[in-house]
């Protein structure tokens, strides 16, 4: 070719692991390492006390009496259905979120995920409450949003890293909870 042509040369390069050059692409945030856990619950009302429908249930979505104790202290009323949820990283988990939903959203929601605490996200009407209001949080989110292909249906994606498409999630079909 001479040097007048308007080709452009590309090279590639294997890197081997351990190159130094791979340590700032592989380097990752403190905050996305932070092993955490997330709980969906639903509220049913009709009872003027706080109940759990199926303790077997809550035991095998790993809810606890402490969870119990907390949704309470809130002052929340009627029975409390687990529903699902999910984790990041590895037991013990570093910060636990629980997801209190009575309805179905109207629109996609976004809950910051704790820094190293416990948090309750929890339905009030149309509006999102957090307990305790003032907590650390970091950037990455547990996303609420309703499917386009089933509006019953409440998809539940926890964030792995802020602004990403990693993590992991679920569903809460609200034709199959009442």
């Amino acid at each position: 070719m001479d040097e007048d042509s308007n080709s452009q040369y590309t090279f590639t390069e294997m890197l081997q692991p351990g190159d130094p050059r791979l340590k700032p692409l592989l380097k990752i945030p403190e905050e996305e390492n932070q092993s955490s856990f997330f709980a969906t619950i639903q509220l049913v009302s009709g009872s003027n006390e706080l109940e759990i429908e199926d303790v077997s249930i809550w035991n095998y979505c790993h809810l606890t009496n402490e969870d119990f104790n907390r949704l309470q202290a809130i002052g929340l009323k009627g029975k409390l259905r687990a529903a699902g949820g999910g984790t990041s990283g590895d037991a013990p988990y570093k910060a636990r979120t629980l997801i209190v939903l009575q309805h179905q959203i109207k629109e996609a929601v976004d809950l910051p995920q704790p820094d190293g605490c416990d948090v309750i996200y929890y339905q009030a009407g149309d509006e999102w409450r957090r307990f305790p209001a003032e907590v650390p949080v970091l950037r990455k989110r547990i996303r609420l949003s309703i499917d386009h292909a089933n509006e019953n249906l409440t998809n539940i994606w926890q964030e792995a890293s802020f602004d990403s498409w990693a993590g992991g999630g679920g569903g809460f079909n609200w034709e199959h909870a009442r």
